[in-house]
């Protein structure tokens, strides 16, 4: 077995489907829900900050860029754990 293949169908499912939800709730009190999804996303920054503080000590680092910050802010501690998890299966 090669390894898992995930038809690119479901990712974009996935992404048009948290696309909506985001677009819903901005529509619904655009003003909080910018500050909601600005507070998350830094939220993200200062979790994925903290990972890479810790595995200073390890280590180990995530990449500190955009997409890292805006999952882990969304998502909180299951989305750092998943990028954790998806760094530790990419470079293995």
């Amino acid at each position: 077995m090669a390894g898992l293949h995930i038809p690119p169908i479901w990712l974009w499912c996935g992404a048009i489907v948290i696309g909506a939800f985001l677009i819903g709730q901005f529509f619904r009190r655009p003003g909080r829900a910018t500050w909601v999804i600005l507070r998350n996303i830094a939220i993200g920054c200062v979790l994925v900050l903290a990972v890479n503080w810790v595995g200073a000590y390890l280590h180990f680092h995530l990449p500190f860029n955009p997409l890292t910050a805006v999952t882990a802010g969304i998502l909180g501690i299951p989305g750092i754990a998943a990028l954790i998890a998806l760094k530790l299966w990419v470079m293995v």
